[in-house]
């Protein structure tokens, strides 16, 4: 019987997936730069006021007071803003017809559920 166990625990890897930290500036900042910052970048000017060059920045700036509500992304008007059909507006970004991918949008998802940390 323990022989059986210990084949169990080592023959098959766990299923206990364990999620990993999101890094602010290997994770997440590669996507703003790319997709985001032509339009929303501090000293840019667009209608939503809502600068992405860093993390303080992030959760300070923009009219909408829950843009991101670290440790909640279901509250986060960020990620309402780049599912299909937001609340307002168009789907982020705006002026791509290559929108962010499921993944990436996880990967924002995860990174405010882990608090939003500048790390």
């Amino acid at each position: 019987m323990v022989i059986l166990l210990l084949f169990a625990l080592f023959a098959f890897p766990f299923s206990v997936t364990v999620a990993q930290t999101v890094s602010y500036s290997k994770d997440i900042f590669p996507i703003v730069k790319a997709r985001c910052l032509k339009c929303h970048e501090k000293d840019d000017e667009n209608p939503a006021n809502f600068a992405m060059d860093n993390v303080e920045l992030m959760l300070k700036s923009g009219k909408s007071k829950n843009v991101i509500v670290p440790g909640n992304s279901a509250e986060s008007y960020l990620i309402k803003k780049l599912l299909p059909n937001p609340p307002k507006g168009a789907q982020m970004p705006i002026f791509s017809k290559k929108k962010l991918s499921e993944e990436e949008i996880n990967l924002f998802r995860r990174w405010i559920d882990q608090g939003a940390k500048d790390n």
